[in-house]
């Protein structure tokens, strides 16, 4: 440590959160990089994650406010595409591709739907987007190359088609579009792939009926999902910005992420 910031600590310089970007990277590209072995301690390094997560991720947990600003425009461009998707009304991406000369009902290559979007994001971003959907409890630091999918299912045996008109819009903006109302909850269903839910989030999900798909509880509804979503997606996010100035960060009442 330098010799004006002797002691490691979450504000030091270097930071806490920059010290623990240090071992992770040199563990990833090997031992001609490697800091004194110390800082690889097993003990260590699980303190310095917690550290970590409390002083990145807690914030999303805790505050709308938070993950409105924090993340809430991007989430809300997902659920704008996966409603758009069900409406076939160009909004899951289909009018960012729009064809020659204008013709906005197929792609610049004739698609005539988009059925796949990648976005590339920091670990932060990931944790952040997990953390405001009440899905980051007693998680690890997002490691090197992490991804999350957020799947679309349609239950084939309803026989439902896109409505081909858009439904009622809903006054929400993200940076892409409008996001509109869910259509009826049993014509599709949502899946976020993760890792195995923890007996508290099961538990959550059992006292929801109809919000999930039945007999599997990793499974939630559009219309489920979007609720979660609509809570923290901004209206006008530069107007978001400026609200609160002066105000204390966090909410006097507790605003929990998730259900």
């Amino acid at each position: 440590m330098p010799e004006d910031s002797p002691r490691v600590a979450v504000d030091s310089h270097p930071r806490l959160s920059g010290i623990m970007d240090t071992v992770n990277s040199t563990l990833a590209h090997g031992p001609k990089t490697r800091l004194p072995s110390p800082f690889y301690d097993t003990r260590i390094r699980d303190i310095i994650d917690k550290i970590g997560i409390e002083e990145w991720f807690s914030g999303y947990e805790e505050s709308e406010e938070y993950r409105k600003l924090g993340i809430g425009a991007l989430v809300g461009d997902v659920v704008t595409r996966m409603v758009g998707s069900v409406e076939g009304s160009g909004n899951d991406g289909l009018l960012e591709v729009a064809g020659v000369d204008g013709d906005i009902r197929k792609g610049r290559d004739g698609e005539g739907a988009i059925k796949f979007s990648m976005s590339g994001c920091h670990d932060t971003t990931l944790a952040g987007i997990l953390s405001s959907l009440g899905a980051f409890e007693d998680e690890k630091w997002p490691p090197y190359t992490s991804h999350i999918a957020v799947e679309l299912f349609k239950d084939e045996s309803l026989k439902t088609e896109p409505t081909k008109q858009p439904i009622e819009t809903a006054p929400r903006q993200g940076f892409l579009g409008y996001a509109r109302k869910a259509p009826k909850p049993s014509s599709v269903i949502m899946r976020k792939q993760m890792q195995d839910l923890t007996p508290e989030e099961k538990s959550r999900l059992q006292g929801l009926p109809g919000k999930h798909l039945e007999g599997d509880e990793s499974f939630c509804t559009l219309e489920a999902f979007k609720a979660i979503a609509d809570k923290f997606t901004p209206r006008i996010w530069t107007v978001a910005c400026v609200q609160n100035l002066g105000e204390p960060a966090f909410p006097a009442t507790p605003e929990p992420a998730g259900f």
